[in-house]
C-alpha cells in the first residue's frame, strides 16, 4: 500500500492508496441509547465517502485512514 500527501487548506493531509482486498469484511456500526448494531458491507461496495459514487477503479485513495475518495473529491480536496 502507497503512502503519499496532499496540500489541503487546513494543510497536509496523509492518502494511502488502498488495493482492492483492503475493502474486504468491512462493517459499519450503529449506535443508539439502548443498542449496538454491527452491519456487514458488501466487499464490492466501495462509495466516495465525500459524494456517494461508487468507486470501481483500484487502488483508492483514503485520507484520515478510514475515508475513501473519488478521483474526483480527491482533485477538490488537494486545492
Amino acid at each position: 500500500m502507497e503512502t503519499t500527501y496532499i496540500q489541503t487548506s487546513d494543510g497536509k493531509a496523509k492518502v494511502e492508496w488502498w488495493p482492492e482486498e483492503k475493502f474486504r469484511n468491512r462493517a459499519t456500526e450503529v449506535f443508539t441509547a439502548e443498542t449496538y448494531e454491527r452491519i456487514s458491507v458488501p466487499d464490492d461496495v466501495i462509495l466516495c465517502d465525500f459524494c456517494n459514487i461508487t468507486i470501481e477503479e483500484f487502488p483508492v485513495p483514503v485520507v484520515w485512514g478510514t475515508h475513501a475518495l473519488c478521483k474526483p473529491c480527491l482533485e477538490k480536496m488537494s486545492k
